[in-house]
């Protein structure tokens, strides 16, 4: 059975640069050879080093090193720009790899980003910044630089994630967003209650608008038994408030210090779709999370 995997978020290409690893063949969590196995494949590689001193200069050197580590594995990659190079990257039997920047501080200008090949960013990270509050910080909203950056980011056609947003960011960008936002790698705040996890309210509204949540793995997202039966508790719970077209994946391999029990890294994916499968989920709508969902916000968004 071929599986399709499209997935919303991972932090592999900061993290290899970190570590002197490359994208192709790692021991990390995910790598390209392991993604591959997926037909067809898609990944968003996010960039997140808002933590470093000088966040700029290194988020350029991990664009840097993410451009030429796709380029050279063009065989089995490409860098996809717009909802197209996707379709085209498919068609061709390649991975469809999209950039995305983790926290807006790492950004000096929105439309050097875009023309580097940026199609998604986060207006935040972990820290409230000059854009906007943070989920797991102050909760501040917009501010009016946060509100000029959100109109321009979707005037140029990058999607905007609202996974770290504070609560009130949240709102105040859904009030004047003109495009489908996402919430990449968020769960469920009713099945645990934390503050990186949507309310029923958020979620409803990234429906209505055309969005969505992508699932994150990380176990203290997931709360209950830290497994695949979590996973699939926060799917569910979507599910009920009317998610079948806008939930996916957003698993944050590499951004995470441990996985679910019987999962290891996105060799593992087929589990989660195997689970799906047994609670009676239809195996197309197990694709559809697996990856028609994202990709349908994506042909809007971007």
């Amino acid at each position: 059975m071929s599986i399709p995997v499209f997935d919303c978020h991972c932090d592999t290409a900061t993290h290899a640069l970190e570590k002197g690893e490359i994208l192709r063949r790692n021991k990390m969590q995910l790598d390209l050879e392991r993604l591959a196995a997926y037909a067809p494949a898609g990944q968003v590689f996010a960039i997140c080093a808002v933590d470093d001193p000088d966040p700029v200069a290194f988020a350029d050197r991990s664009i840097t090193f993410f451009l030429r580590q796709i380029e050279e594995n063009s065989d089995i990659a490409k860098l996809c720009l717009n909802f197209q190079d996707i379709v085209t990257a498919e068609s061709d039997g390649k991975i469809a790899a999209v950039l995305s920047i983790e926290g807006a501080e790492q950004i000096e200008d929105i439309n050097s980003a875009y023309a580097c090949g940026v199609r998604i960013v986060h207006p935040t990270w972990n820290h409230d910044n000059l854009l906007c509050g943070a989920a797991m910080d102050g909760g501040t909203g917009l501010t009016n630089k946060g509100r000029q950056f959100v109109m321009r980011a979707q005037e140029l056609g990058i999607m905007l994630d609202m996974s770290h947003i504070s609560e009130r960011g949240f709102w105040d960008t859904l009030e004047i967003s003109t495009r489908p936002v996402i919430a990449g790698h968020s769960n469920s705040k009713a099945v645990c209650n934390v503050p990186r996890n949507l309310s029923d309210e958020q979620f409803a509204a990234l429906v209505r608008r055309g969005g969505g949540a992508g699932i994150n793995l990380y176990p203290e997202f997931l709360g209950l038994g830290r497994d695949i039966d979590a996973v699939f508790a926060h799917i569910d719970h979507f599910m009920s408030l009317g998610g079948e077209r806008s939930v996916f994946l957003g698993c944050d391999f590499d951004g995470i210090e441990e996985t679910p029990r019987g999962i290891s890294g996105v060799q593992d994916l087929g589990k989660i779709y195997e689970t799906l499968l047994r609670h009676n989920y239809s195996e197309q709508l197990v694709c559809d999370i697996f990856r028609n969902n994202i990709l349908k916000v994506m042909e809007k968004a971007l």
